[in-house]
């Protein structure tokens, strides 16, 4: 058993041992740093308090699975995919709940209670779990934090008229607000990856269930060319079916010009335009 989940010389020879890969594909770099772990797990953002359960997204070796059981006892479940290292989990921490599963099929709906979810996010699958996150589990989490790659964290926290502002930095503002909280050096990772991480807080927005939908599809209308104004995308958007000819009308009474990109719209101006243009739809 590994006893020590923080130190690279323990980890490195139980791996061995184990015959347990660290698989690329999946974005597997087991956090190894006792302080980080600490601070991820005692991270609650501003005007929150913790609920009674907590999720933890992919367990991985168990190092912030440590941390989170001193605090949550046996009210914390772990979802890890990997069967490699769900059997280490099980042999680790046998007083709580360890589910064998992808956690884009995991359905939290099932309690009657709110989970703080965390997460040690692989980027392959950073954008899915937040949509899993934000809609599919849309008021079921009380807050979520997460370790992103850096580069991630900053397409949910961009600002209007940058190069990392997307469809995503849209959609995710819209359900929730999204905090850095700190950078994290790539050498607390065991193996150590080419890139940076950042730690996020996550908490969710009151938001019109009937609206998501429809904001999800103008943000990515608003995106599917980015170097094409926002008329042409709506004219050759595969995302929304209106009548053509109305399009000049919607963009005049969402007070938007055609002729500029969609970047250059902040949420306010998308909410806007996203509510005037359910009226066409429906």
């Amino acid at each position: 058993m590994l006893d020590n989940l923080y130190s690279k010389r323990e980890i490195t020879e139980y791996l061995k041992e184990k015959s347990i890969f660290p698989n690329k594909n999946r974005g597997q770099n087991f956090l190894c740093d006792r302080n980080i772990a600490y601070n991820i797990a005692y991270t609650v953002p501003k005007s929150y308090s913790r609920g009674e359960l907590a999720l933890e997204i992919g367990g991985g070796l168990g190092a912030l699975s440590s941390m989170l059981i001193d605090i949550y006892k046996e009210n914390l479940t772990i979802v890890e995919y990997d069967n490699a290292l769900y059997n280490h989990l099980k042999e680790k921490f046998n007083n709580i709940n360890i589910i064998h599963k992808d956690i884009l099929t995991f359905d939290i709906s099932d309690s009657d209670k709110q989970y703080d979810v965390y997460g040690n996010i692989p980027y392959n699958i950073a954008s899915p779990i937040m949509e899993w996150l934000l809609q599919k589990s849309y008021g079921k989490w009380n807050y979520a934090v997460f370790m992103v790659q850096s580069d991630f964290a900053e397409r949910l926290t961009a600002k209007e008229n940058t190069e990392n502002y997307s469809a995503l930095t849209l959609f995710a503002n819209f359900m929730a607000d999204v905090k850095l909280e700190y950078n994290v050096s790539k050498e607390v990772f065991y193996p150590i990856p080419k890139v940076t991480s950042s730690i996020i807080s996550i908490t969710p927005k009151e938001t019109d269930i009937d609206m998501i939908d429809i904001f999800k599809s103008v943000s990515k209308t608003l995106f599917h060319n980015r170097r094409k104004t926002i008329k042409n995308n709506f004219i050759n958007s595969p995302y929304i079916n209106i009548n053509k000819n109305c399009i000049d009308e919607i963009l005049k009474k969402s007070d938007i010009e055609g002729n500029v990109r969609g970047e250059t719209l902040n949420l306010d101006k998308v909410i806007k335009l996203s509510n005037i243009l359910k009226e066409y739809i429906d």
